[in-house]
C-alpha cells in the first residue's frame, strides 16, 4: 500500500468533519443599514438581516447602543426586518446577538455602526 493511499482517506475524513462543523455554526448578517450608513433620526429606519441559528440558539437580542434588548423570536422566515427605535443625532452601534432559550448570549453576532442626523 502506498503512503498516498493512506493519506487520501484521512484527508477526506478531516474535510467531512470540518464541513459538518461549519454547517452547525450560527451566522447573522446585517444587510441594511450598511456599516457607516447615515440615517434620518426621525424616520422609520429598518434593520434588515439574515440569521442561521446555531444548535444552542433560540432567538435574537437586538441592541441599539447600550439600551435594553429588542427580543426577536420570529426568525423562521428570514430575511428578517424590524423597525429601529427613533435615533438621536450622532453615532450609534446596532448589534444583533444570538441567545439561548435562557437568554444567555452564544457569541454569534453582527454589529454595525451608523450615524443619525
Amino acid at each position: 500500500m502506498k503512503l498516498l493511499d493512506l493519506i487520501k482517506p484521512a484527508a477526506l475524513s478531516l474535510t467531512l468533519i470540518a464541513s459538518s462543523a461549519l454547517a452547525t455554526e450560527g451566522a447573522i448578517t446585517i444587510t441594511s443599514p450598511v456599516n457607516g450608513a447615515v440615517l434620518q433620526g426621525n424616520a422609520d429606519n429598518k434593520l434588515d438581516f439574515n440569521v442561521r441559528l446555531s444548535p444552542t440558539g433560540n432567538h435574537l437580542h437586538i441592541y441599539v447602543d447600550d439600551g435594553n434588548p429588542i427580543i426577536d423570536r420570529d426568525i423562521s422566515h428570514c430575511p428578517c426586518s424590524i423597525t429601529l427605535p427613533k435615533l438621536a443625532p450622532g453615532k450609534h452601534v446596532i448589534a444583533i446577538k444570538e441567545a439561548t432559550v435562557s437568554h444567555a448570549l452564544t457569541g454569534v453576532e453582527a454589529v454595525e455602526t451608523v450615524t443619525s442626523q
